[in-house]
């Protein structure tokens, strides 16, 4: 089951897998992610569609997320 909601400031998203909330302001957005795997918390780029792009799915968007934290260390600062 999934239920979600792209129209106000505050996006939702609830699933079997978990709960994902985004905020959006004119400098950036702001992602909350609560899943079996955890708890995320991450300020994203103006207009991130990485929920969106993931078709909603959790699993998916925490994988991504993961993946895109390890590529980020790799590359150091």
């Amino acid at each position: 089951m999934k239920i979600y909601s792209e129209r106000w400031i505050i996006k939702y998203l609830l699933s079997d897998h978990g709960v994902c909330l985004g905020l959006d302001t004119k400098r950036c957005s702001y992602l909350f992610l609560l899943s079996r795997a955890g708890y995320t918390a991450q300020r994203r780029p103006v207009g991130d569609k990485v929920v969106e792009n993931l078709d909603y799915e959790i699993p998916l968007i925490v994988a991504e997320l993961r993946e895109e934290r390890r590529l980020s260390q790799r590359a150091g600062p």
